[in-house]
């Protein structure tokens, strides 16, 4: 609560300033209040994943402003000029399956999926270690499931040459073969932490609860801080 307190206090003095010393202020508030931060025994499961899931978000983001801009053109082409692109409604529900799935990993490296945990931080250290490998084991589960789910149509649809009943006849298996590589990730990355997490709890609790416990306030607080300076060009 300290950083919190420290950046709030500093950004009302920065709000008193003239508005065209504010974005300037602003910069100089970030740098204050964000000491610099040094890797404190980082996750080596999360570093590994983290390139190729962070990798799939972006193309992910990518993909979704180049379907913006399509989706944009079809609704202009058919107020205007009454003409369709025919598969613009099919491209979006095969987008939104594909980057839900490449998403999944990269939410997992950074710890973003939503997590009850109100009670967890009043809970001593060891049964927190237990609760969070378990969490992490059950988590592991849905993802292996999910991948050999999703293999499972994959393989289907590639046997039997299966085509989308729609204007674009699109092979099923290309959407598919993409949203299956990223459950594959998902799962990889998952049972890769589910190992890491229960091979912890019998070596090092403190680095499991570290690990692999949800992120504190001060935590989060420091990451999204963090990232504002890399966006202006400062190192961390």
């Amino acid at each position: 609560m300290i950083c919190f307190a420290r950046l709030l206090s500093l950004c009302n003095t920065a709000s008193d300033l003239p508005s065209n010393r504010r974005a300037k202020a602003g910069r100089e508030v970030l740098n204050k209040a964000m000491p610099p931060m040094t890797p404190k025994d980082p996750n080596p499961v999360s570093r590994f994943f983290g390139p190729p899931a962070r990798f799939l978000a972006i193309l992910s983001g990518w993909w979704l402003l180049a379907l913006s801009f399509l989706t944009v053109a079809e609704i202009l082409l058919r107020k205007f000029f009454s003409i369709s692109l025919q598969g613009v409604d099919e491209i979006g529900g095969y987008t939104t399956a594909i980057v839900s799935a490449f998403g999944f990993a990269c939410a997992l490296t950074v710890k973003a999926h939503t997590r009850v945990d109100f009670l967890l931080g009043r809970m001593p250290a060891m049964l927190r270690a237990v609760l969070n490998a378990l969490s992490y084991g059950l988590l592991a589960a849905m993802a292996i499931y999910g991948a050999w789910r999703g293999w499972s149509v994959l393989e289907e649809s590639i046997e039997f040459q299966a085509h989308a009943n729609s204007p674009l006849q699109t092979p099923l298996w290309l959407p598919q073969g993409a949203w299956f590589i990223g459950l594959a990730l998902f799962a990889l990355c998952a049972g890769a932490m589910a190992a890491h997490a229960f091979w912890l709890l019998l070596s090092d609790r403190a680095k499991l609860n570290l690990f692999y416990g949800p992120l504190t306030l001060d935590e989060e607080i420091e990451a999204e801080m963090g990232t504002i300076l890399e966006r202006e060009g400062k190192q961390p």
